[in-house]
């Protein structure tokens, strides 16, 4: 004989709707709280452009050597972030901000006059024409 069903308790229920509140909140306000999601992947409209950004060292003789934050200490990685800040700060902050990037190849031993950020447009669809790069800062300095 089977036996009966477990009433659902009242905690359950609550737990349930507060899910489903918290759910329909982060969908509705665009939120992306883990595990909640607004649906931003599916939902926003992209452009046939992508913008990324490209760091550069530049030694005393004006040569340029990449810098790549994922091969830079942990604490850098998600620097590049700070990029999207970069138009409101003053040079100063633009300074301290780039003399941190430079400043792991400076303790390798590397001379690093300025840093160089350039901002990457290039076409998402076959076909398009190749990525253009435009100088947008020139920051650091400190020795």
């Amino acid at each position: 004989m089977p036996e009966p069903p477990v009433p659902v308790t009242r905690r359950t229920r609550r737990l349930v709707h507060l899910f489903l509140l918290v759910f329909a909140v982060t969908g509705v306000a665009h939120l992306e709280l883990f595990p909640f999601s607004g649906f931003r992947l599916f939902a926003e409209v992209r452009s046939d452009e992508r913008v990324s950004w490209q760091l550069r060292a530049v030694d005393a003789a004006g040569d340029e050597h990449p810098i790549r934050l994922g091969a830079l200490p942990l604490a850098y990685r998600n620097t590049s972030l700070l990029l999207l800040e970069f138009p409101s700060l003053d040079a100063a902050e633009r300074d301290a901000i780039c003399d941190g990037w430079a400043q792991p190849r400076r303790e390798a031993g590397e001379a690093v006059a300025v840093v160089r950020v350039y901002r990457v447009v290039e076409g998402v669809r076959p076909g398009s024409p190749p990525p253009t790069r435009t100088l947008a800062y020139e920051c650091g300095g400190s020795p």
